[in-house]
């Protein structure tokens, strides 16, 4: 569990690395605020779909205050950023 843990960060942090990446050739371009905002929110948020995986794992493996606290947390990032997109993109 710990192996499967591990890699659901590691993939969350590919993601935002590669969203990361896109965004900057888009970002040379004049008024293209909104498409940059879009590349890197959507990669965001798509990471952190699997940073709640493994803060979902984190909690059956060790449950204790601190492992509920940071799957809220996380959680309520992930909402935040998705609320966020919609606003401006939906």
């Amino acid at each position: 569990m710990n192996i499967a843990r591990v890699s659901l960060l590691v993939v969350g942090v590919v993601i935002v690395f590669i969203g990361i990446v896109r965004s900057v050739p888009a970002a040379r371009g004049p008024g293209e605020g909104g498409r940059v905002a879009w590349l890197l929110g959507d990669h965001a948020a798509l990471g952190l779909d699997f940073f709640v995986g493994a803060t979902i794992l984190n909690l059956v493996l060790n449950p204790t205050w601190a492992a509920v606290a940071t799957t809220a947390l996380t959680i309520l990032v992930r909402k935040l950023i998705t609320f966020s997109l919609s606003l401006n993109y939906g």
